[in-house]
Order: structure tokens, then C-alpha cells, then sequence
């Protein structure tokens, strides 16, 4: 009878404990359940794909849109967010992060740089160097057959390089002025500089993930980007998917394309590329020097990649390391896309015709004189990613020669003509961010709903992405800007940011 007693003693205890810790944790549940959850009332959900919902009603569970709906009744015992307007998060396809490595100390003399490697940074004088030999500080340093880093011996050319200094001359006042506006100078990169094709390399190696340039985004309603390698190499790295919020182990999304330059700035920025002298090439005086020299370069390694790929040998002074025709092959086979920045009427030629030759599908990128050649643009349907819209060319393009014929409705000449172009801000931020730049289409003659799309739909096309992201539907990632007034409206401004579900911005 003792026995039965105490069982039943032991039975009730565990019973009252079980009850109790079921009290003490249902609450807690019921917390994590909500902070998973969140609904918003929205005067107007801008879609993202053109459709514009009046009073709608979006629910929200575990950072994905579970239901979206016009005069919808919020379920019972929630907690709502009553809201005027919201839109998707942003999407900038071609994104600069700040994310550059400087060779040089900023706004240095790189030749500074050098002798204070050396120890000698005493010797500076800050003239022209002779290579004579006997006014390099660094002359110490001389070796037989190998060139001096800081006056270039003995490959240097006393006599022939005056116009090499009056380029060198002009270029320094443009980066002068760069700095001046706060952005990095062309001597701050990110594609490797060892060699002008380096398809192997990935700009996500470069990439700070608790760079402060996140949050500027994610404040301006980005939340989505693809950082770009800089412009320094004819075929550079490969770019990065990334989000702009959450936690940081969780941002990186994928690898993007390989990104090709056709143009100027492959063989003017970065680590100079100078005319060699005889025969000798070095990442100071490599090769190409030229337009020509750059669409060599670009076709040589495809090349290369085709004779490696059928097993033939490889020869040549351009040619390109096994690592990168290995990924350029992958770029021929169509497994890894391939982007290409040509911004002057010529380059965009120029890209088609490389690519055709062989028989490539790629994005083109920054065409800034895109309004000469509307008409091939629209006739290969080939992606365009367009931006900054400019007259004054401002930020990294404030150096570059080829902005000088920038029109501020070539958005709209292109949107006329059917293509489904994605707008950049590329490093710029605040008020000529990516939010800015679909104002500014919108006031040289892009439809609103257009504009929406060239930030939201299309670039999630373009990247690949539009399962997951770009647009208000159920079953995407909640992404969402909420706005105070109309979308891209002068008068309006981004109030809070929804990224993944969670509430990432708020301005109040």
C-alpha cells in the first residue's frame, strides 16, 4: 500500500512539473512564432513587375511572403504594420563595392611607396628619375637583367617617353579630382595585376563582408547586388552574388560571370600599362597598350582556352595561365556567363564581334554610349546592364575618357526599343544612388512601372534570381522597401527596410 502511494506521489509530481514547464514555455513559443512572422498593411504594394495592390496585405513567416492580397483581413491576434507604400527590395547588378586593395598608399607617389619598401624613403626627391644610374635613389637595388621597380633600368627610354608623361601627367589630375569627390583612385583595385587575364580569381577573396557599404545599401533599399571586379585587366575576375543584410555568414549567394574589358580602361588603370622597351614585360610595362592590343589579348585567350581544351600546345608572349583557359572553357561550354564592359560605340561593336567569332553569349555592362547602337542592342536581345545615368560623370567614370558622350535619355531610347535593361548606380550612394537612378529614367522619359521593373524584375532575370527575389509574389524571400509617398518621388523617402523578413532599417 506504501509502495502504490508513493508511485502515485511521483506520477502527480511529474505531472504538476510537466504542466508547469508547459505554462513557463508556451509563452516563449508564442514569441518565436511571431518573431518569425510579420504582417504589413500597405496603402499600395508596388509589385515589381508593373501590378500596383490597393490596400494590400502581406503575410510573412520565416523570411518568405506566404500571402499578398488586396482588402484581406489580418489573421486573428497579429500584430500588423500599417504602412503607406512598399515595393521589392532593389537589385544592382553591378555593384563597386568597397571592397579595393591599394597597391599604393592613397594620393602617394608610387615611387615613395617603393623606396620606403626599400628603407629609403629618404632619397625621395619627387623629380623625374634618369635611369642613368646615378640619380635613382634606388640604385643600390640594381640587379643584371632585372628592372628596377622605381625608375625602371634598364629598360626605360630617357628620350621616348614624353608623351607617355604628359598621359601619366593628365591621368594624375583626373585621379586627383576622383579623390578629391571622395572615391578610390585607379591605382586602388581589385583585379589581380600580375597578369591581364585571370578568369581564376574571385573578387568574393576581396570582399570585407562587414564593409559599412552594406548598410549604406541596405539603408537606400538594396538588398540584393552583384559586385563587379574593377575594370583593370582585358579578362578579370570572376564577380559575387551577395545580399546586403542578415547575418554575415549567410550573405554570399554564389559566383557570378567572368567580367571582359574592351576598352581603355583595361590598359589605364591599375599597375601602368606602359609601351615596353625591347623585349622585357612586367606588371609595370605589360602589354596591351592600346584598343588593338586589348581585343588581342581577349582573343588570345579564348584561343589559348581552345588549343588547351584539344590538346595542342600553348606559345606566346600574351599567353594565359592553364588556370584560366580551364575556367575560360567553362565560359566557351556556357557553364560560367561572361560579362563585358564596353562603353564607347566602337567597343560595343567590338564585343559583338569577338563573341561571335566565338560564339559566345554574354552580358554587356556599362554601355554608356548605348544610344549609337540601339538598333544592334535590340536585334540580339543581349542582357544590358546601363548606369549611372549622367551628364556630368561623377564617382569612378569621373577619370574615364570614354563618359564623355553620355546622353541622359538613352534609358528611355533603349526602353523604346524593348529592351529589358537593368540599372546600376555601380559606387555610387545617397542621392545618386540606385533608388536616384530609376528617378532620373523617369524624368528623361521611362514609364514608372518601367523604371520599378529596371531595378526589381530585371536584374533578377539577369542574375539569375527571379525564383527567389525581384518581385512581391507568395513563396519569394521578403525583401521589402517601405516608402512614405510615391516610389522614386522626390518628395518621398525609404522609411524601413525588410530584409529576409526582418525589420534590417528603420529611420524612426
Amino acid at each position: 500500500m506504501y509502495s502504490s502511494l508513493l508511485k502515485g506521489s511521483i506520477a502527480l509530481k511529474r505531472g504538476a512539473f510537466m504542466l508547469l514547464l508547459v505554462l513557463f514555455c508556451a509563452p516563449l513559443m508564442v514569441v518565436a512564432e511571431e518573431e518569425n512572422s510579420l504582417v504589413i498593411r500597405a496603402g499600395e504594394a508596388h509589385i515589381g513587375d508593373g501590378r500596383v495592390i490597393e490596400n494590400a496585405l502581406v503575410v510573412i513567416e520565416n523570411g518568405v511572403i506566404v500571402s499578398i492580397s488586396s482588402g484581406a483581413e489580418a489573421p486573428e491576434g497579429t500584430k500588423v504594420l500599417e504602412v503607406p507604400v512598399i515595393t521589392p527590395g532593389f537589385i544592382d547588378a553591378n555593384v563597386r563595392l568597397d571592397v579595393e586593395d591599394a597597391i599604393f598608399y592613397p594620393g602617394e607617389d608610387p615611387r615613395l611607396t617603393i623606396l620606403r619598401a626599400l628603407g629609403k624613403e629618404q632619397f625621395y626627391h619627387g623629380g623625374d628619375v634618369c635611369p642613368c644610374g646615378t640619380s635613382c635613389p634606388a640604385q643600390m637595388q640594381h640587379v643584371d637583367d632585372e628592372p628596377c621597380l622605381y625608375c625602371g633600368w634598364p629598360d626605360h627610354d630617357p628620350h621616348g617617353n614624353r608623351h607617355d608623361l604628359e598621359q601619366e601627367l593628365l591621368e594624375g589630375a583626373q585621379e586627383a579630382r576622383a579623390a578629391a569627390a571622395g572615391v578610390p583612385d585607379s591605382s586602388a583595385v581589385i583585379n589581380e595585376q600580375s597578369s591581364e587575364v585571370v578568369p581564376h580569381f574571385q573578387v568574393l577573396d576581396a570582399v570585407d563582408l562587414g564593409s559599412d557599404d552594406f548598410d549604406r545599401l541596405l539603408r537606400e533599399g538594396v538588398t540584393t547586388v552583384y559586385i563587379s571586379p574593377d575594370s583593370s585587366a582585358v579578362v578579370g575576375a570572376r564577380g559575387a552574388l551577395m545580399r546586403t543584410g542578415g547575418d554575415v555568414s549567410e550573405r554570399f549567394i554564389g559566383s557570378g560571370a567572368v567580367k571582359a574589358v574592351l576598352g581603355s580602361d583595361a590598359y589605364r588603370y591599375g599597375s601602368s600599362n606602359r609601351p615596353p622597351f625591347r623585349t622585357f614585360v612586367s606588371v609595370y610595362t605589360r602589354r596591351p597598350a592600346s584598343r588593338m592590343g586589348v581585343s588581342w589579348v581577349f582573343r588570345k585567350a579564348f584561343h589559348d582556352a581552345l588549343l588547351r581544351g584539344s590538346g595542342h600546345p600553348v606559345s606566346g608572349a600574351d599567353t594565359s595561365s592553364p588556370e584560366a583557359s580551364d575556367v575560360l572553357a567553362r565560359v566557351l561550354t556556357g557553364e560560367i556567363p561572361l560579362r563585358i564592359q564596353a562603353r564607347t560605340g566602337p567597343d560595343i561593336e567590338t564585343a559583338f564581334r569577338l563573341c561571335k567569332e566565338f560564339g559566345i553569349s554574354f552580358t554587356l555592362e556599362d554601355p554608356v554610349e548605348a544610344w549609337k547602337r540601339v538598333d544592334l542592342l535590340s536585334e540580339t536581345g543581349v542582357p544590358v546592364i546601363y548606369g549611372p545615368i549622367f551628364d556630368i560623370p561623377s564617382g569612378i567614370l569621373s577619370g574615364s575618357v570614354e563618359s564623355r558622350q553620355s546622353r541622359l535619355n538613352t534609358v528611355r531610347d533603349l526602353a523604346s526599343a524593348g529592351i529589358h535593361l537593368a540599372l546600376s548606380a555601380q559606387d555610387l550612394r545617397g542621392e545618386e544612388g540606385l533608388a536616384r537612378q530609376a528617378m532620373l529614367a523617369i524624368r528623361y522619359g521611362v514609364d514608372p512601372a518601367e523604371a520599378m521593373r529596371m531595378v526589381t524584375l530585371y536584374p533578377s532575370r539577369l542574375l539569375g534570381l527571379d525564383k527567389e527575389v525581384g518581385t512581391l509574389d507568395a513563396g519569394k524571400r521578403a525583401d521589402v522597401v517601405v516608402w512614405n509617398g510615391s516610389p522614386f518621388s522626390s518628395l518621398s523617402r525609404i522609411e524601413t527596410v525588410i530584409h529576409g523578413g526582418a525589420i534590417s532599417f528603420d529611420r524612426n
